[in-house]
C-alpha cells in the first residue's frame, strides 16, 4: 500500500467520542487526523440527538408555562397549535447547531497538531486507512486509532415500516410541521421525551412499548410515577405490545397491534419509530483487522482497546450506554492513556444520566434492582416532592428522590430523581456515587433552602 501521510492517531468520528480525544492529543503534540462523515463536528448529540430534542422541549415547556400564568397571578391568552411558529422553532434549532458545529472546528483549527477531514474513513489494514473526501481518496498510515463513529437510529422489522411519512427519531427532529397526533413504536428515553414534548405543544400523542414498562433500564419506581404522569396529562401508554403493522398513506397511517390477544388500531398522521439506536459499524473496514463486533457493538477490553492492538474505540460503537457525556469521559481517558498518564477509565456503575421528560428524571448508579442483582444488600431512603419547598414554589410538586446504599457500610450506590430541575442535581449525585459517600457524609452536608438540592439531606436523614 502507497501511504501517503502517517499519523499518530486516526480518529474516526467527530462527535463526543472523538473530538476531545482528538485535542487532548493534538495539545500533547501528536500528529492527529479527525474525519467526520457528518456535516460537522459534534456527532449524533448535536444534530440528532440531545441537543435538537432539548431545543423543542424548551418551546414546548414555555407553552405549558404560558397555559398555567393563571396559577401564578398572571393573564396570557389561551394558546393551540396553531400558534406556534414551528418555522422559527426550527430556525433556532439550525442556527444553535451550527454555532455548535462551527466554534469546535473553530476550537480545532487552532491546533496546528490537528488535522480535521470532513469525509469517511475506511480501515485497510490494523495500521492503515483509506480517506474519501471531496471526490479525493488518499491512503494514510497511523500508529494508534480511535473508532467513533457513533450510531444510527434503529429500524424494527414492522410491515409498512418503510412507507413515506414513517419516520425515525432523525426524522422526527427534522419534521416541518406540528403534527395533530402521533404514535411513537418506542418507550425509551427517545420515544417517552419526544411524547411529552409533541403532547405539550399541542399533538394527541399514543406511545407503544413491547416490553411490560416504559423505560426499562431507570428505576422502576420512578418510571412507574412517570407513566402515570403521562397518562394523567393526555398521552396514552400502551405497554405489553406486539406492533403488527403500518397501513396507509403519507400523513394518515394507522397502525394495528395486539394487546392481551386482542387486536387494536390507532390512527394518526405521523408514525416515528423511536425503538432506540444500534452501533454504527457500517464501511469501517473492520474485517481488514481483528476488531470483533456483534448487534451491541465493537469488543472492546477494560482500557477500550479492540481484539487489534493499538486500536481503540468510545462512545455509542461500543454499546450501552449510550450518553454524548459517557462518550466523552471514555475519550478522555483513552487520550491519557495513549499519552501514558495514569488512568482511571470510566465505570457504567458511576454513569449519570438525565432523561428529560416532564418531569425530568435523573440517575447516578445503580437502581435498586441493578444494585441486588449485583449482589448487594442494599436499603432506599426516599423523599416524595410534594411535601418540598421549591417545587411547591416551581408550580409543579411531583416526583420522589430515592438514595440507594448497601447497609453492611452505608455507603451510596445510586441515586435517582424525578423532578423538574432533576438534571441540575446530578452532579452532586454523581459525586456522592463516584466517590463512595456514606449516607450519613450525605446528611452531614448542608444543602440550602430553598432548593431541590435540601431532599438529598432531608432524605438521607430519615435513612435507616
Amino acid at each position: 500500500m502507497n501511504v501517503n501521510t502517517q499519523y499518530d492517531l486516526l480518529i474516526i468520528g467527530g462527535g463526543p467520542g472523538g473530538t476531545p480525544a482528538a485535542m487532548a492529543l493534538a495539545q500533547a503534540g501528536k500528529r492527529v487526523l479527525l474525519v467526520e462523515a457528518g456535516r460537522g463536528l459534534g456527532g449524533t448529540c448535536l444534530f440528532e440527538g440531545c441537543i435538537p430534542s432539548k431545543i423543542f422541549r424548551e418551546t414546548a415547556a414555555r407553552r405549558r408555562e404560558l397555559k398555567q400564568a393563571g396559577e401564578f397571578g398572571l393573564s396570557a391568552a389561551g394558546m393551540d397549535s396553531g400558534d406556534i411558529d414551528w418555522s422559527t422553532v426550527q430556525a433556532r434549532k439550525n442556527q444553535i447547531l451550527s454555532g455548535r458545529a462551527q466554534g469546535a472546528l473553530a476550537k480545532a483549527k487552532q491546533l496546528p497538531g490537528l488535522e480535521v477531514t470532513f469525509g469517511r474513513a475506511r480501515l485497510t489494514g490494523p495500521r492503515t486507512a483509506l480517506i474519501e473526501s471531496g471526490g479525493e481518496r488518499r491512503e494514510v498510515g497511523f500508529i494508534n486509532a480511535i473508532l467513533a463513529t457513533g450510531s444510527v437510529a434503529s429500524r424494527l422489522p414492522i410491515p409498512g415500516a418503510e412507507l413515506p411519512g414513517v419516520l425515525d427519531s432523525e426524522g422526527l427532529i427534522e419534521i416541518g410541521f406540528i403534527p395533530e397526533s402521533l404514535v411513537l413504536i418506542g418507550g425509551g428515553p427517545i420515544g417517552v421525551e419526544m411524547a411529552q414534548i409533541f403532547h405539550m405543544l399541542g399533538s394527541r400523542v399514543t406511545i407503544l412499548e413491547a416490553a411490560p414498562r416504559i423505560l426499562g433500564p431507570v428505576d422502576a419506581v420512578l418510571a412507574g410515577l412517570l407513566a402515570e404522569r403521562l397518562r394523567a396529562d393526555g398521552i396514552e401508554v400502551q405497554t405489553s405490545v406486539s406492533v403488527e403493522a403500518i397501513e396507509g398513506e403519507e400523513c394518515r397511517h394507522s397502525v394495528r397491534y395486539t394487546l392481551a390477544g386482542q387486536t387494536h388500531i390507532v390512527e394518526a398522521q405521523v408514525v416515528a419509530i423511536v425503538a432506540g439506536r444500534h452501533p454504527n459499524v457500517d464501511g469501517l473496514g473492520l474485517e481488514t483487522t481483528a476488531v470483533r463486533h456483534d448487534r451491541h457493538g465493537v469488543k472492546v477490553d477494560a482500557m477500550l482497546q479492540t481484539d487489534e492492538p493499538g486500536i481503540y474505540a468510545t462512545g455509542d460503537l461500543v454499546g450501552n450506554p449510550m450518553f454524548a457525556h459517557w462518550a466523552t469521559a471514555q475519550a478522555q481517558a483513552v487520550a491519557r492513556h495513549l499519552l501514558g498518564a495514569p488512568t482511571v477509565f470510566p465505570k457504567p456503575a458511576h454513569n449519570s444520566a438525565v432523561i428529560f421528560s416532564y418531569p425530568e428524571l435523573g440517575m447516578a448508579g445503580l437502581t435498586e434492582d441493578a444494585a441486588r442483582v449485583a449482589g448487594f444488600d442494599v436499603a432506599v431512603a426516599e423523599y416524595d416532592y410534594r411535601i418540598d419547598a421549591r417545587a411547591q414554589i416551581s408550580g409543579d410538586a411531583f416526583g420522589r428522590l430515592r438514595i440507594v446504599y448497601r447497609r453492611d457500610d452505608r455507603r451510596i450506590v445510586g441515586i435517582h430523581a424525578l423532578v423538574e430541575g432533576a438534571a441540575d442535581l446530578m452532579g452532586e449525585a454523581a459525586l456522592a456515587v463516584r466517590h463512595g459517600l456514606t449516607i450519613e457524609q450525605l446528611a452531614g452536608a448542608i444543602h440550602p433552602h430553598p432548593t431541590l438540592t435540601e431532599a438529598f439531606g432531608l432524605a438521607a436523614l430519615g435513612a435507616r
